[in-house]
């Protein structure tokens, strides 16, 4: 059975897991399958301290948000009396590792990262990465686990081209801090003598049904630029926001880039699944084996959107407009993904779970589908439900 039988509760043997990032994307919703999955297990979650809201407050509303979004709300307070809250970060190691809540704990899930895709002057976002890896694997080693489960992500490969096999990665180059430090940090995983599962996910977007994601993020912040841009002109030319528009504004990036977004439904069920099977020292592409262009998204952003002239160019060679400027500026750290050559294996995912667990798309009216739902739910006032 995996994970050792050490604390009981009202009668039920409970398995005991450690977990980092619950308040994020990945982390809540992989959180509230979990818990729904295995009735015996119980959560104990690492969370730094807001000055907004106690972490207790936080973590209450994250698993409600994530169960109205799942459609079942009447689960949060039963799901909620299974999570122990530590407060604190890895930096504090020392407090971390000798509190008590850890006793029984038997495998760590850790997904909690700095997701930060520019420049990372200070090296904080490479730290706060690795060595937030490294104190866990050493508690890991203390309290003896069992597993170690590991949220990294598909861009560890860098900027490599071709095929990115699943297992360690040669990349030499990285566009940036994140991405070295989640290879760095693969690589003390796979060092440290724990048996551990690595999850790759890609570019995470809405769910398969319906296109609707609770947490937009990444590429969602380059939607959500658009939409602000012809919300904005729409009223300088008087323009109702939901009809068409020309909007000419000239992304730069590479037209043939191959952009892996992948269905955040798609993900958690896959980490969940391999996270109650025994790690066998295996890393995961959770990417699909299908992607779009550049073309293909602005097609869908102004089908979605109702607008034109969104142009992408290699190179802007004369001088950009002032709304191209702030594009370029805020969101030039995303632009990279838009240009990747890169393509992933994902072997071991169809030998665990067959070719039919990669038969969904994100192509045409699926992209479109996710696209719109953005709009529709964040920014109603600029589409149609009939666009």
């Amino acid at each position: 059975m995996i994970f050792e039988i050490l604390n009981i509760q009202f009668g039920v043997i409970m398995k005991k897991v450690l977990i980092t990032g619950i308040t994020g994307l990945v982390g809540s919703a992989f959180a509230v399958q979990a818990l729904r999955r295995d009735e015996r297990l119980k959560l104990v979650a690492v969370v730094r301290d807001k000055k907004d809201l106690p972490v207790e407050k936080r973590i209450a509303s994250t698993i409600k948000d994530q169960c109205d979004f799942d459609g079942v709300p009447g689960l949060a307070d039963s799901l909620l009396e299974r999570i122990d809250v530590i407060e604190g970060d890895m930096s504090d190691s020392v407090h971390l590792a000798m509190s008590p809540k850890l006793k029984g704990v038997r495998s760590i899930f850790h997904c909690a990262a700095d997701v930060n895709l520019g420049a990372d002057r200070d090296g904080s976002t490479y730290h706060v990465n690795l060595n937030g890896t490294k104190v866990l694997l050493d508690i890991a080693k203390e309290l003896k686990v069992k597993s170690f489960h590991y949220v990294s992500t598909a861009y560890v490969a860098g900027t490599m081209v071709g095929e990115i096999k699943e297992g360690p990665s040669p990349a030499a180059d990285w566009q940036n801090a994140y991405e070295r430090s989640k290879f760095d940090a693969e690589r003390l995983v796979r060092n440290s003598e724990i048996p551990y599962t690595i999850y790759r996910p890609s570019i995470i977007v809405g769910r398969r049904k319906d296109g609707r994601i609770r947490k937009p993020l990444a590429f969602y912040f380059i939607l959500e630029f658009f939409g602000i841009i012809k919300d904005r002109l729409c009223g300088k030319l008087h323009k109702e926001p939901s009809d068409w528009l020309d909007m000419p504004v000239r992304l730069q990036a590479k037209i043939s880039g191959k952009v892996f977004f992948v269905p955040i439904d798609y993900v958690v069920e896959v980490i969940t699944d391999l996270f109650f099977m025994p790690a066998e020292n295996q890393t995961y592409h959770l990417t699909g084996n299908s992607y779009v262009t550049t073309y293909d998204i602005l097609l869908a952003v102004g089908k979605a959107l109702k607008v034109k002239d969104v142009q992408i160019v290699d190179v802007i060679e004369d001088d950009m407009t002032m709304d191209e400027k702030l594009l370029h500026r805020f969101l030039g750290e995303f632009l990279p993904y838009f240009g990747s050559e890169a393509v992933f294996d994902i072997s071991n995912v169809v030998d665990k779970f067959g070719a039919s667990s990669i038969n969904w798309t994100l192509k045409d009216e699926a992209l479109f589908k996710m696209i719109h739902s953005y709009y529709q739910e964040f920014f109603p006032e600029l589409t149609s439900a009939d666009a």
